[in-house]
């Protein structure tokens, strides 16, 4: 699996705190970089990011992860060179380059930079205990694996910071996609070769697990959604994201993600408004609703159908901010 299936599966709730989600909407949006797990557990309505995904990328098994084989160190592109074409520069807003600020002003501290290591640390061992279980890890092993993944993390954001504070900086650039550690040798020397295509397996469906967390976590005692049932669900709305991407590449078109915990909507990167834009990842939300349908009682399909709904709403709203009190300028989103 490629580096973009990284932003939309590993890093679902990465950047699920609100003042990190400022950052990396924009980060995210134009970068093919891998994404990676939760820095801590926020509220389930928090925005998680948008990703805007090449019409390259597949939902496919393979391994994925940041740099193409050989690469080693972050290699950051002439800033003073011009962007290609394609490129276009956008200006980070004050959250992001708040966020950014106070992300740097850490992690330039060797002392802070272990604490936020740290706590990268506690919610991926939260998101992967379930692959701990699964494949029988030690806990040393364990340990490496999830030391790998906080790394991931705090890579990515502190090359999003790097780039939202310098002007120079063009995050749009595509020669920015390859400026990441590729620590696929490292994963697999840590599992070996037996359990390496379960953790990609895994890690590729971090999204829709944390997905169906959410809706266990909403049904009542007498519509219990048993492990088994979680297990066939995640697999199909994986299945389904899936297969929604390849008909995208087969058209040519570029997606962009957006979501929560609640789920993950998708729409057309070139959308001419919002109102497209929301009609579109409507159409996504039905794919979805229409294939849970198939593992689902109707009672449960009712809670799923909800938190649809909300993750439609809350999407609303974020591509429709209300405009500031005294500027009759529209709202500008990162």
């Amino acid at each position: 699996m490629n580096r973009t299936v990284v932003i939309l599966s590993l890093a679902t709730t990465v950047f699920a705190a609100s003042t990190v989600y400022l950052a990396a909407d924009k980060y995210l949006r134009h970068t093919d970089a891998p994404a990676a797990p939760p820095l801590a557990a926020t509220r389930p309505d928090a925005p998680r990011r948008q990703a805007t995904l090449p019409q390259s990328t597949d939902f496919s098994d393979e391994p994925r992860h940041g740099a193409p084989a050989g690469s080693s160190s972050i290699q950051r592109p002439d800033a003073t060179a011009a962007p290609p074409v394609a490129a276009k520069q956008d200006t980070p807003s004050e959250g992001a380059l708040l966020f950014a600020r106070q992300f740097l002003t850490r992690y330039d501290d060797s002392a802070q930079r272990s604490a936020m290591l740290d706590e990268a640390k506690v919610g991926i061992r939260r998101q992967y205990a379930k692959l701990k279980e699964q494949l029988k890890l030690s806990d040393t092993t364990f340990e490496q694996v999830v030391t790998l993944l906080a790394e991931e993390t705090l890579q990515i954001q502190e090359e999003f910071s790097r780039c939202a504070v310098d002007p120079q900086c063009n995050a749009n650039d595509p020669s920015r996609r390859n400026a990441y550690v590729d620590r696929s040798q490292e994963f697999l020397a840590v599992l070996g070769a037996n359990d390496i295509e379960a953790f990609n397996q895994f890690r590729s469906s971090i999204g829709e697990r944390d997905q169906v967390i959410q809706l266990r976590g909403r049904l009542p005692d007498s519509h219990f959604l048993p492990e088994a049932q979680a297990e066939r669900l995640i697999s199909a709305l994986a299945e389904e994201r899936k297969l929604f991407q390849q008909e995208s590449d087969q058209r040519g078109a570029s997606v962009r993600g957006w979501g929560t915990q609640l789920g993950m909507l998708f729409y057309s990167d070139d959308s001419s408004s919002a109102d497209q834009q929301v009609a579109e990842a409507t159409q996504f939300s039905q794919r979805m609703r229409a294939r849970a349908a198939g593992v689902l009682s109707p009672a449960q399909l009712a809670v799923y159908v909800q938190m649809q709904d909300e993750l439609l709403t809350q999407l609303t709203a974020s591509l429709r901010p209300p405009a500031r009190k005294g500027n009759s300028a529209p709202a500008r989103s990162i």
